[in-house]
């Protein structure tokens, strides 16, 4: 669950961004979220797996382009990480921390119920901004879609949940957006959890979640949204192992840059 709020303070933004490809020159998406975090912030990226694979480098040249006050980068390799008090620090001091895996589970697994995961909350409750790339996206929900079937069609079997770390409830987040063939999966994850909101995330683009829980695009491509609030009926009772799911009476939207949508009244603004 999210961290409590003190009567007084607004939790800072939380940030879902698509797998970093270098499509948008301009990096919308970055400078909109470096605009969240005041003049020369200091800025952590997290990292579990290969940093080159995902292509940091190019994201601390683009902050340091940016004019970022301090940026370091954490290294995630083992569970034992999670407790050293120097990466502790840095997320102490930090206006914007960032997550970044290939795979969900790859942090999930390093970092779930660790006192850096409740750092964390604290800190997005306290007005750190705090996101993830890729992999790190899908981390930030209570309900992390940790892995799953390509395709358009939902199937039993097709989608794994897991917990995540719980910054915002509102959502199941996959990191895939439209272009990555993966609606399936999201919407697999609905049919078994229709309370939540389902967010696709392409690639170079962001979902910022902002403290009134509005949601605003910046980037390259777009934000599927999928609404199950009036579901209708479906088959996940009685479907067999990787058999078709039947889902009914969704509403779909796809928003792109510069557009909002609010996640308490579930509607396009």
């Amino acid at each position: 669950m999210p961290a409590r709020l003190a009567p007084d303070r607004s939790r800072g933004a939380i940030v879902a961004i698509g797998a970093p490809f270098g499509l948008d020159p301009e990096r919308r998406w970055l400078r909109r979220v470096l605009g969240l975090c005041g003049q020369r912030p200091a800025v952590v990226l997290a990292v579990a797996g290969d940093a080159d694979a995902l292509g940091l480098d190019e994201i601390d040249a683009a902050f340091l382009a940016q004019g970022v006050g301090q940026l370091a980068r954490i290294a995630l390799r083992q569970r034992g990480d999670a407790d050293r008090s120097d990466y502790q620090s840095a997320i102490e001091r930090a206006d914007l921390v960032l997550l970044a895996a290939a795979q969900p589970l790859q942090l999930s697994t390093l970092i779930g119920g660790t006192p850096l995961a409740r750092l964390l909350r604290r800190r997005n409750a306290d007005g750190a901004v705090v996101g993830g790339f890729a992999g790190g996206a899908a981390v930030l929900s209570e309900h992390m879609l940790a892995a799953g079937e390509g395709g358009l069609t939902p199937r039993m079997g097709g989608v794994t949940l897991a917990p995540g770390l719980g910054l915002t409830n509102r959502a199941v987040i996959d990191q895939g957006g439209a272009a990555s063939n993966r609606l399936g999966r999201l919407l697999g994850a609905l049919a078994l959890n229709p309370f939540a909101l389902g967010l696709g995330i392409d690639a170079d683009t962001a979902a910022i979640i902002g403290p009134d829980n509005v949601l605003e695009v910046s980037g390259h491509g777009g934000v599927t949204v999928v609404d199950p609030s009036d579901v209708g009926p479906s088959n996940v009772t009685e479907a067999g192992a990787q058999a078709p799911i039947s889902i009914t009476n969704l509403r779909l939207h796809v928003l792109v840059h510069g557009t909002r949508y609010d996640l308490d009244f579930r509607r396009p603004l």
